[in-house]
């Protein structure tokens, strides 16, 4: 997932960073992030400064400065250390100088799906394909002011196993569609979910999910909106449930019918009369337009918006 760095005059940037005490406005070059907020500046002596901005505001939350070198990225852990073939799994990497970093993966087929970082800490939603052979992965990550490597093992499919009671699952990691790896979940509702977030109990596992539509959009676009605010998208079954319970008046969520809304169920489509490795377009499922179980499909790659709602 590589991102374009721009270039800004310093002049251009809002002026949240002056009652941290450091201005941008002596700064020789600055980095911005897709949105325009400061990443990173680098004033006449050399001196780098990182930016930690509130998401989607004008808020910096924490100015972190040194010579360049000082503030070339680092990462010092990685977890899991194994990710299972066939799992969707957020791997995190601490470390620190880790703002505004983008990662690449020495096995492409490896998808990295939307994430944001922090200045010690980045976490990377991975969907690891069920035919990947054991390995090692390196994990290449990269700031504007330098870059840095990592690593992780990938493992052979991992069969789930029964709960420690009745009302927790095993997710088994094997299916697309945004399974989070192998692990005991309660099927319960949580006890606490985010503002603006409801807990719902499911056989699947319990979840959180925001009470209305918060997103319009391509899938790109719904997805990375969702990682800033440190969601992610629903997934199909989570969606339908949240939807039953809704029209049976067990939740008070809003707008589940009358639009399709993007989940982060997939299927890969290949067609094999033509098909070369790495070949096949990724097509999400959609719900909501006039029922709970009527799913439509979109790709990846089309430029219709649909709207949708983050999970955690």
């Amino acid at each position: 997932m590589e991102r374009p760095w721009k270039y800004l005059a310093a002049a251009t940037f809002a002026a949240s960073v002056m009652g941290l005490g450091v201005s941008p406005a002596t700064a020789v070059q600055n980095f911005t992030d897709e949105a325009g907020q400061l990443l990173y500046s680098i004033d006449d002596q050399g001196i780098v400064s990182m930016f930690e901005n509130s998401p989607g505001t004008d808020v910096t939350l924490s100015v972190t400065r040194g010579t360049r070198e000082q503030m070339q990225p680092q990462v010092t852990e990685v977890i899991p250390e194994a990710v299972p073939a066939g799992s969707f799994t957020v791997l995190k990497l601490r470390g620190k100088n880790l703002v505004g970093a983008t990662v690449k993966l020495s096995v492409p087929s490896i998808e990295v799906k939307a994430y944001t970082g922090k200045p010690k800490e980045l976490d990377v939603p991975l969907q690891v394909p069920l035919d990947l052979p054991p390995g090692e992965v390196t994990i290449e990550v990269t700031t504007p002011i330098g870059r840095t490597t990592a690593r992780f093992k990938t493992t052979e499919v991992q069969l789930g196993g029964s709960g420690p009671r009745p009302d927790v699952i095993t997710h088994p990691g094997m299916g697309y569609g945004a399974d989070e790896g192998a692990r005991s979940i309660p099927t319960t509702a949580p006890v606490s979910c985010p503002a603006g977030m409801l807990g719902v109990a499911s056989d699947g596992g319990g979840f959180c999910i925001e009470v209305d539509r918060t997103i319009n959009g391509v899938f790109r676009k719904a997805e990375q909106a969702c990682a800033i605010v440190d969601r992610r998208l629903c997934r199909l079954p989570e969606l339908r449930e949240a939807c039953e319970q809704t029209v049976a008046g067990q939740l008070p969520l809003k707008n589940l019918l009358g639009a399709w809304e993007w989940t982060s169920t997939f299927e890969i489509e290949v067609d094999y009369s033509t098909y070369t490795e790495g070949a096949g377009n990724t097509k999400y499922y959609l719900l909501g337009k006039a029922d709970c179980k009527t799913k439509h499909t979109a790709f990846e790659t089309d430029a219709r918006a649909y709207s949708g709602r983050c999970c955690k």
